[in-house]
């Protein structure tokens, strides 16, 4: 068996953060010791990208081998390790039945570390089931997260509300166009938002900003 020592971590339970995205106010966690499984690249991508149940036997198998350092002492978490294909690192923490909760990426200059220690071990055949599809970020930053949440917000907000001049207003900047249904209105621009943001997307959230920001005065 391989353990890893002294790692931070950010878990997470909706997105997979690289290091550069964490925030101080993150629950970032020092793990004093975790212990290491190499995977195949399928099995890490399932594991990244799906909720997943591993079987009862693996979960005794790393009952309380992770030790994390708090601010007086040193606690265990139940069941916590870490997952590589040779090419990317990731800790996952499961409950008690088995079940992906939270992930977390790793610092580069640790994962790095890890990844060569990884190159002499062999394999092991993870036993599990996929429950079910994470959400899936796609390749936004945290950054275009919060921007993507907020037009959603304020997109929702002028439909239900019936603010239809400031949802046709978003729908002509966006789409530079005209339809007459307010609902399709609505649910264009929330597709448009489906896997990415464009300049256009990043104009909207600058223009409702600075409109908040001037009500506010």
């Amino acid at each position: 068996m391989v353990y890893i020592y002294d790692i931070l971590v950010n878990f997470n339970d909706s997105y997979l953060f690289d290091f550069f995205e964490w925030n101080m106010n993150d629950g970032i966690e020092n793990l004093k010791k975790v212990r290491l499984y190499r995977i195949s690249t399928n099995c890490m991508n399932e594991l990244i990208e799906n909720q997943i149940c591993v079987s009862s036997s693996f979960l005794e198998e790393i009952f309380k081998t992770c030790e994390v350092y708090t601010k007086n002492n040193v606690k265990t978490f139940p069941y916590v390790c870490l997952f590589s294909d040779g090419i990317r690192v990731m800790a996952i923490e499961f409950d008690s039945k088995g079940l992906s909760q939270e992930k977390s990426k790793l610092i580069l200059e640790e994962e790095e570390d890890i990844l060569e220690i990884v190159e002499d071990m062999e394999i092991c055949n993870l036993s599990y089931n996929v429950v079910k599809k994470e959400k899936n970020r796609f390749f936004l930053t945290r950054k275009e997260l919060k921007m993507k949440k907020y037009l959603i917000s304020e997109i929702e907000s002028a439909y239900h509300e019936k603010s239809y001049e400031k949802l046709k207003f978003l729908y002509q900047e966006y789409f530079e166009k005209e339809i007459h249904s307010y609902q399709k209105m609505k649910e264009e621009l929330l597709s448009s938002m489906a896997t990415f943001l464009d300049t256009k997307h990043v104009s909207l959230y600058e223009v409702l900003r600075l409109s908040h920001k001037k009500k506010q005065i």
